[in-house]
């Protein structure tokens, strides 16, 4: 359960008060779904790999586990490094590295080792239900805005909690799907204002 904390953005000596948020229930995979979209995702990182660069070689690589995405960033940057391109996460969750001049190839190659020893649960890649996208909603809107106002950032207003789901519900996706743009955040300032608010909620997809 998530604790909304209400008067956030109010001055600092205010005491919050917390509302739950209901935990959202994540749709149920067998251990057979798990596999088919384990294998769909290998295949589109090897045919990425393929198109990008015709008569690759590409290497035989066997799946170590399964990621979480907390955990996403700094196995596949220590994984990046092993294999010869030095690599680091960031405070927003990404990776970050240099790749030489001439070295784009080899760099492919070794992300896409590092992506198939260790790639993201399959959870993460099913459609979120109307649970998880009201929690989503709920915490972008009282916990996630109200943050980044104490930090002066200023987001794009939201809709109504029924048409952000109908939005999320497009088959395809929608460009009308509503997130919460950060403006005037570029660089550093955004790292630190991503770890200080977190765009998206911890057990949305557990």
């Amino acid at each position: 359960m998530l604790l909304v904390l209400s008067g956030c953005a109010a001055a600092p000596a205010s005491a919050p008060v917390a509302t739950p948020i209901p935990a959202p229930t994540p749709p149920a995979l067998s251990d057979t779904d798990r596999q088919t979209l384990a294998e769909k995702a290998q295949a589109t990182l090897r045919a990425d790999l393929v198109s990008t660069y015709p008569g690759v070689d590409v290497p035989t690589v066997t799946r170590e586990r399964f990621l979480r995405l907390n955990e996403a960033a700094p196995v596949i940057s220590a994984c990046m490094t092993a294999e010869g391109f030095p690599s680091y996460a960031t405070l927003s969750d990404a990776v970050a590295g240099y790749v030489p001049p001439g070295r784009e190839q080899a760099n492919a190659i070794a992300s896409y080792i590092c992506t198939t020893r260790f790639p993201l649960d399959p959870k993460y890649s099913v459609p979120s239900n109307d649970s998880q996208l009201t929690y989503l909603y709920l915490y972008q809107t009282t916990v996630l805005i109200p943050c980044l106002a104490f930090a002066h950032i200023t987001v794009d207003p939201p809709p109504t909690l029924k048409d952000f789901i109908d939005s999320n519900h497009v088959e395809g996706g929608s460009a009308a799907v509503w997130t919460p743009v950060l403006k005037g955040a570029a660089g550093a300032l955004g790292d630190g204002i991503s770890k200080q608010c977190p765009i998206m909620p911890e057990h949305l997809k557990d």
